[in-house]
């Protein structure tokens, strides 16, 4: 497999896992909503004093990049990506999120018996 194809697969299982632990809803797009710029969305449950159920849409990327700096997080994002995130008219709110993947395969996953750690700290 491509391995950027193995790092988007590996955000979406990775974004799966803390959305499921979080208690919301996670679901990848179809591919009409991925061609215009919503990869996930994550919806909750309704309340009685609600009327619908919250909803966030996301762009998702993967990168093994060097992109955070001091106070802020650096990526290069294409302005069509950018103008699809800014859209003022969307039924639900659009972030983008960027999943750092160390570029060694092997760092991505450590498991043992006791414990599976997604993209552990490798320091």
């Amino acid at each position: 497999m491509d391995i950027n194809i193995q790092k988007e697969e590996f955000s979406y299982a990775y974004l799966y896992a803390i959305t499921s632990a979080a208690g919301y809803c996670f679901q990848k797009s179809s591919r009409p909503a991925d061609i215009g710029g919503i990869d996930v969305t994550i919806t909750g449950t309704t309340s009685d004093e609600s009327l619908y159920e919250p909803q966030l849409d996301l762009q998702v990327k993967s990168t093994s990049l060097d992109v955070l700096s001091d106070n802020s997080i650096r990526y290069p994002l294409k302005l069509k990506n950018y103008n699809e995130l800014r859209k003022e008219r969307t039924v639900a709110p659009r972030i983008l999120v960027i999943v750092l993947i160390p570029e060694n395969l092997d760092q991505w996953i450590n498991q043992s018996e006791t414990e599976l750690c997604m993209i552990p700290n490798p320091g």
